[in-house]
């Protein structure tokens, strides 16, 4: 049986709460929900940025464990506010490969008023 294995890169935030970037265990990873904070600036940009910074977080980690974007199975997406979909997903079609993951996506409340989105997901290493 394989065991958990913590994943973490300084290529992507340093979690603000107890948990990891990512699990890795077996060829499956399970990535943390990812925001899209300019790390440099600590500040918030409007959704297309903020979806290109939480996806790039993602291909980092992913790329630490040994995989990448093209090898995720599953994302789930948090928006506060229903209208960046267009905004999210014009993002979120230029950056994730085909053919594109399964997808749930809700509307919440997230962490402070300027984070816009968050995203995770589930990935395979490919042997």
């Amino acid at each position: 049986m394989s065991k958990k294995q913590p994943i973490r890169t300084d290529k992507a935030p340093t979690p603000t709460g107890p948990f990891n970037q990512a699990i890795k265990i077996g060829n499956m990873i399970f990535c943390s929900g990812q925001a899209g904070r300019n790390r440099e600036t600590g500040k918030m940009g409007d959704i297309h940025d903020q979806a290109r910074r939480c996806i790039g977080n993602l291909s980092n980690i992913l790329e630490a464990a040994g995989s990448g974007l093209a090898d995720v199975v599953k994302v789930t997406v948090y928006l506060r506010r229903a209208e960046d979909w267009k905004g999210f997903n014009e993002e979120y079609l230029k950056l994730m490969p085909e053919p594109l993951p399964a997808r749930t996506s809700a509307i919440v409340e997230l962490k402070g008023p300027d984070m816009l989105c968050e995203m995770e997901c589930i990935a395979v290493i490919q042997d």
